[in-house]
C-alpha cells in the first residue's frame, strides 16, 4: 500500500496548497499546486523547480509530480482515485485550462466506466463535464467523439431521448467546426442507432441531412445508397406516396435515374402500389439492397405487402369475393353483413311521386 500512502501525502499537499496563509503571505489559493498534486500534467513542472526568470531551464531537470491520483488507481483504490480526478478537473477549471479540466473529468469518467464506481451514470455525469470543457478550449473533435461514447452508453442504458440528443449535438459540433469527413460517420452511426430504436419518421430526416453532406463532398454514388434508403423506409411504414417522392428528389445528382438503385427502388415502389407478392420477392432477391447500411438491409429483407397473406392471386380472389361471416358464426352474425343497397326501380320511384 505504498502508493496509497504517497496518493494521500499529494492529497494533503493539495488541501494545504488551496488554503490561504498569512504566516507564509499567501493570500490566495494554489490551485496550479493543488492541480499538480491531484492527477498527473505531464507538461508542467513543479513550481521550484524554476528559480530563474528567463522561463526556459534547459539544464535543469524537470520535476514531475507523483499525483495522488495516478497512485490511487496503482493500489487499486478507484474511488479515490475518481475523487481525486474529478477535484483536479475542478482546479484546472478554476485556472481556465479548459483542456486539462476535460482531460481530468474524461479520466474520471473512464475509470467510472463499465463496472468502476458509481457505474454508467456517474460516467455519464463526467463525460458532461469534460464535453463542455473541450468545447470551451475550441477542441471539437475530441468533444464529438466523447459525445459519440455518452450515446453509446445511453443507449446501452435505454435512454433513447438522451441518446438521440447525443448524437445531435456532436453533428451540431462537426458542422460548426465544418468537418464533413468525420460527418458521413456520425450521420451513418446515428441513423442505425434511429433504426435500431424504431424511430423510422425521424430516420429520413437523418438521412437528408447525410445526403447533404455527400453532395457537397462529390460521392454521387453514396448518394445513391441513401436515397434507396429512404425508400426501403417509407415502404416499410407503408407510405408509398412518400417512397416515390424519394425517387425523385435526388433528380439534380448526375447518374441518378440510370443507376442501378434507382432502377431497384422504382421496381418496388411499383410492386407495392399494385399489391404484387411475387414482384416485391423477386426485387428483394437483387444485391443492390444487401449493400445498404447494415440496419437498413436488414430492414429491407423484412419488407411485406399490408395483410397479405398469399400470392397475387389469391389477393385478387380474396378481392372479388363478398364479404363472409366470422368463423363459427350463426345465421344472425350473417344477417349482420352489410350489403349492398339494390338498385331503385323506375315504375316504384314513380308510384312515390303520385
Amino acid at each position: 500500500m505504498a502508493a496509497a500512502e504517497e496518493a494521500r501525502q499529494h492529497l494533503a499537499q493539495a488541501e494545504k496548497a488551496l488554503k490561504p496563509s498569512w504566516m507564509s503571505l499567501k493570500f490566495n489559493p494554489d490551485h496550479l499546486t493543488a492541480s499538480m498534486e491531484y492527477a498527473q500534467d505531464p507538461s508542467r513542472r513543479h513550481p521550484m523547480a524554476h528559480k530563474g526568470t528567463c522561463g526556459i531551464c534547459a539544464g535543469r531537470q524537470l520535476i514531475r509530480c507523483s499525483q495522488a491520483a495516478t497512485k490511487f488507481r496503482a493500489a487499486g483504490l478507484l474511488q479515490e482515485s475518481v475523487q481525486a480526478w474529478v477535484m483536479a478537473g475542478d482546479t484546472k477549471a478554476a485556472l481556465h485550462d479548459s483542456f486539462g479540466a476535460g482531460r481530468a473529468y474524461e479520466s474520471a469518467g473512464a475509470i467510472c466506466d463499465g463496472s468502476g464506481p458509481g457505474g454508467l451514470a456517474a460516467a455519464a455525469e463526467n463525460w458532461e463535464k469534460a464535453i463542455r470543457c473541450f468545447r470551451l478550449a475550441g477542441k471539437a473533435e475530441i468533444a464529438a467523439k466523447l459525445i459519440l461514447k455518452l450515446a453509446a452508453l445511453r443507449e446501452k442504458e435505454g435512454d433513447v431521448a438522451g441518446a438521440k440528443a447525443a448524437y445531435e449535438d456532436a453533428i451540431e459540433v462537426f458542422l460548426e467546426d465544418e468537418k464533413d469527413h468525420n460527418l458521413c460517420d456520425v450521420y451513418k452511426q446515428y441513423i442505425g442507432f434511429l433504426v435500431r430504436s424504431g424511430l423510422f419518421a425521424e430516420a429520413p430526416k437523418a438521412i437528408d441531412g447525410h445526403i447533404k453532406v455527400l453532395k457537397r463532398q462529390g460521392h454521387d454514388h453514396f448518394v445513391y445508397k441513401e436515397a434507396l434508403a429512404k425508400v426501403v423506409l417509407f415502404l416499410h411504414m407503408q407510405d408509398t406516396v412518400r417512397a416515390e417522392d424519394a425517387l425523385n428528389e435526388p433528380a439534380e445528382v448526375r447518374g441518378w435515374f440510370t443507376s442501378k438503385e434507382a432502377q431497384s427502388g422504382a421496381e418496388l415502389v411499383a410492386a407495392f402500389q399494385n399489391n404484387d407478392a411475387e414482384e416485391v420477392q423477386r426485387v428483394m432477391k437483387d444485391q443492390t439492397f444487401t449493400f445498404l447500411q447494415v440496419e437498413i438491409a436488414r430492414l429491407a429483407k423484412q419488407l411485406r405487402l399490408p395483410s397479405l397473406g398469399g400470392s397475387t392471386a389469391a389477393v385478387r380472389a380474396a378481392g372479388a369475393a363478398p364479404a363472409a361471416a366470422p368463423a363459427g358464426a350463426g345465421p344472425a352474425a350473417v344477417a349482420e353483413v352489410p350489403q349492398q343497397p339494390a338498385s331503385a326501380n323506375p315504375e316504384d320511384v314513380a308510384e312515390l311521386l303520385m
